[in-house]
């Protein structure tokens, strides 16, 4: 799965207790955890991702 913000992608893998997005530019690669008790869905992980100035 991917999410797509102000043209960066970032790829997304569900886990049992957490998501994990991660974008890669050259040859660095940016791993964040989110719980999913903070995101429970892939749409909330999503809307996480739009609103948060992490990503």
């Amino acid at each position: 799965m991917t999410v797509t913000k102000q043209g960066k992608i970032y790829t997304v893998r569900e886990n049992k207790a957490s998501w994990t997005v991660e974008r890669s530019v050259e040859r660095v690669t940016m791993s964040f955890n989110v719980p999913k008790a903070s995101c429970p869905t892939f749409d909330d992980l999503k809307a996480y991702i739009a609103e948060s100035d992490l990503f």
